[in-house]
């Protein structure tokens, strides 16, 4: 019985595999610009099923050139989490100011860290295929739990 009790005490800890991910702040491309403003919750639970939502906005102080506003926003439907690197993908609209809005679809790459540490690239898929430069967390913060 103690030598149960030895083993039980010496077996190896694991660590639970990340289950959220969640951010919010301003990035840059060239590490002072502010080139978005973001924020979004992922969840990946127990079942195996993802939640969450992602917004994404280029406006005021963080314009993108050619468009007076540009906005990805939406649920997220599909996550991988790798180490402090987190992809997901969702589905919501994509809005530009001066163009209006449409049904949209989205993938986002984050890495986890705070001011020149963490970043974020989105890639619009749908209703066109858009790449967005990755961008360098600015202010604000992305966490991997």
């Amino acid at each position: 019985m103690v030598l149960a009790a030895v083993m039980l005490v010496a077996a190896p800890v694991q660590a639970a595999a990340p289950e959220m991910v969640n951010g919010g702040g301003r990035g840059t491309v060239d590490g002072v610009t502010p080139f978005s403003q973001f924020g979004f919750q992922v969840s990946r639970h127990a079942d195996g099923s993802v939640t969450g939502h992602f917004n994404c906005l280029m406006a005021g102080a963080s314009e993108f050139p050619g468009f007076d506003l540009m906005a990805v926003r939406g649920r997220v439907t599909d996550a991988t989490f790798a180490g402090d690197e987190v992809t997901f993908e969702g589905t919501g609209m994509f809005q530009t100011g001066n163009q209006g809005k449409s049904p949209a679809t989205f993938l986002v790459v984050v890495t986890e860290g705070g001011p020149g540490e963490g970043t974020l690239q989105l890639t619009l898929l749908t209703p066109f295929e858009f790449v967005l430069p990755t961008e360098s967390v600015l202010n604000g913060r992305i966490d991997v739990h």
